[in-house]
């Protein structure tokens, strides 16, 4: 009972700080979320060939009401363009499927290294590239499906709602910012929910697996990190608003190649 209060105080301090962090960079808690689960679920108990399945089936639920509030908002602002949106939402829906197939057969070295080299692709477009990428190809027919499809298989795999690199693909490709943003926030409705199942069937029976999981869902963490997640988030977003874009961009350039290194130092050691 002790451990399992202990538990629950940890991560609602971490979801305050992953909620506030991701409000104030205006990412996805995913990319904040990981790499803290990465380590405290071990000093929990779970064993290191599930530490990565864990972090990312548990944090890829925690997308899915924050990508419930974010869909509605846009919705009601009328940005959500559902004609754009349902042929997008198949190609992560295939992609989404294609990454929980792939889940259960990669380690955790494996998933992790994914992860270090998805931070670091972030790092680069957000700190160098930002205002200088353009598509020359339209996002038409087949090439919005792949696009989409790699997106959803990338979210898959790294416990992430995909939105982080949703918004800039799609600006890349000429599409209107509102559009960009609600269709990035819808884009967490699908690799949430495929995400979600597909972990809890991958990790349904799985020896090593935390008390109260679902699969690799842990729902003690869940339950103590959303509500802590919803409180944060919004001051973070206030406090984001009272920064300067650039300032904040940088930050947050140097915080995701901090967070690579560490995760790249701990593939060195394991």
């Amino acid at each position: 009972m002790e451990d399992l209060a202990m538990r629950i105080a940890v991560f609602v301090a971490v979801g305050l700080g992953s909620g506030f962090l991701s409000g104030l960079f205006g990412v996805g808690g995913g990319i904040i979320r990981i790499p803290i689960f990465l380590h405290l679920l071990p000093l929990f108990g779970v064993p290191h060939g599930l530490v990565m399945h864990v972090s990312v089936g548990t944090s890829i639920a925690l997308v899915i009401p924050s990508a419930v509030a974010a869909t509605w908002k846009q919705v009601k602002l009328g940005n959500l363009d559902l004609k754009f949106y349902w042929t997008w939402a198949v190609g992560v829906l295939v992609g989404a499927l294609i990454g929980n197939v792939l889940l259960p057969y990669c380690s955790t070295e494996i998933l992790t290294a994914v992860f270090a080299v998805y931070l670091i692709a972030v790092a680069i477009y957000e700190g160098f590239v930002k205002r200088h990428m353009t598509a020359k190809v339209p996002l038409l027919g087949a090439v919005k499906v792949a696009v989409a499809s790699a997106i959803g298989c990338v979210a898959a795999l790294t416990g992430t709602a995909g939105g982080t690199v949703t918004t800039p693909m799609l600006q890349a490709f000429g599409v209107r910012i509102e559009t960009a943003i609600a269709t990035s926030s819808a884009t967490g409705l699908v690799t949430g929910t495929v995400g979600t199942i597909g972990a809890i069937l991958a990790g349904w029976g799985a020896r090593g697996v935390p008390s109260y999981s679902l699969g690799y869902v842990d729902l003690v963490i869940f339950i103590a990190m959303l509500p802590a997640v919803m409180i944060a988030a919004p001051i973070g977003v206030r406090t984001g608003q009272l920064l300067s874009e650039a300032w904040l961009r940088r930050a947050f350039t140097i915080l995701l190649f901090i967070i690579a290194a560490d995760l790249i130092a701990k593939l060195a050691h394991w």
